[in-house]
């Protein structure tokens, strides 16, 4: 007799979910004939795990009451069932067992994944298809901005176009805190939140319900910096399309992991931001000094022959040395004003120091004091 018990390790010997619920429909079909209870064969109470899951607790307690009944021919049998019943329990809970551990792992390198982005406009369109990752057909992520919160990007299996009319509408209807209860209790509390039947709920954003037809939903709150600046919702989880109390702790994990993420990406932001203003500044600054003209480079100056005038000979002796370096530009036919730029000296300065070299050398004018300056020239060749 096949209990459905695994033998070995649940990563070994666990049963394909689908083939799982078929083998559920069979045991529930046979209870359902030898019992009377066809509503036991329903295909719709068996469309996943959970349902399927029901199904059989619901035909555990038909069986178990044939049974203590003791007036049934085919107690055999009945026993046989229950038997496969109970197996199918078993392997129902190891699969589910197996689903959320292998989602806890899945986590973790969701959240890896989105620790490589690198802006906020990257992080906001990878984080539905990593809930698809996660587990889940549908995704929705949206930024919150003051009491509204619109979606930024979404995900749907194997639907790219709704997921684009989700963010369409959603942009074009934006949710509002206080309109919207489930969101509004997110933002309230911090907290996930399970949202049941929420074709029927008159809280919810219907725009956004009705297109994508959802049934049941989970939302959790993006906190960054202590404040929610964003929310995650979540739908038809890929092995019972719906989600539960476990997809509620598990999104609210995964919102928690993007907060981290969320405020890291900020401040390389905000790093990356403040450095290309260092850059820009540094611009700046080399543009300014680019307009000022080069310092010009000195040329090597050719060897000096011997100044006479450095001999004090005679009356040129009595001279200073300031009224030397008069004289030698005073010789070149300098004006008071050129001489004084050379020597960085005041033209009244300059045109004392004239007085005094046309005094000493005992000359009337400057082109008497030049050719003495040339006489005593030619004396030194």
């Amino acid at each position: 007799m096949n209990t459905g018990v695994p033998s070995g390790p649940v990563r070994v010997t666990l049963e394909p979910a689908d083939e799982l619920v078929r083998r559920i429909r069979e045991i529930l079909r046979a209870v359902a004939a030898l019992t009377g209870e066809p509503d036991l064969a329903t295909h719709a109470a068996t469309r996943d795990l959970v349902s399927a899951e029901a199904a059989l607790r619901a035909a555990e307690h038909v069986v178990v009451r044939e049974l203590a009944a003791g007036s049934s021919k085919d107690a055999a049998r009945l026993a046989a069932l229950l038997a496969q019943v109970g197996g199918a329990l078993a392997a129902v809970r190891d699969s589910r067992l197996a689903v959320r551990t292998a989602a806890m792992a899945d986590l973790h390198h969701c959240l890896a994944r989105l620790r490589a982005a690198n802006t906020l406009q990257e992080l906001a369109q990878q984080v539905p298809a990593e809930l698809h990752r996660l587990g889940y057909r549908r995704a929705l992520f949206s930024r919150l901005s003051g009491p509204t919160w619109s979606p930024r990007s979404a995900y749907a299996y194997a639907d790219p176009q709704l997921a684009e009319d989700l963010v369409r509408i959603g942009t074009a209807v934006p949710g509002q805190i206080g309109r919207e209860l489930p969101e509004t209790e997110v933002v309230r509390t911090r907290a996930p939140v399970l949202v049941e039947d929420a074709q029927h709920n008159p809280r919810v954003h219907h725009r956004l319900i009705n297109l994508a037809r959802t049934l049941d939903y989970v939302v959790a709150p993006l906190v960054g910096r202590g404040e929610v600046v964003g929310l995650v919702h979540a739908d038809q989880h890929v092995e019972h399309d719906h989600v539960d109390e476990f997809d509620l702790r598990l999104l609210g994990l995964f919102a928690e992991g993007l907060g981290c993420v969320f405020e890291r990406v900020v401040f390389s932001e905000q790093l990356g931001l403040m450095r290309e203003r260092m850059r820009e500044q540094a611009r700046v600054v080399d543009d300014l000094l680019d307009g000022y003209p080069p310092a010009p480079t000195r040329q090597p100056e050719p060897p000096r022959q011997a100044d006479p005038l450095g001999r004090y000979e005679g009356p040129f002796a009595e001279l200073t040395r300031r009224e030397l370096d008069v004289l030698r530009h005073l010789v070149l036919g300098e004006s008071n004003s050129q001489i004084a730029a050379a020597l960085f000296v005041a033209p009244g300065t300059v045109k004392t120091h004239v007085k005094n070299v046309l005094r000493k050398l005992g000359v009337a004018n400057r082109a008497e004091a030049t050719a003495r300056y040339h006489e005593l020239m030619q004396r030194h060749r």
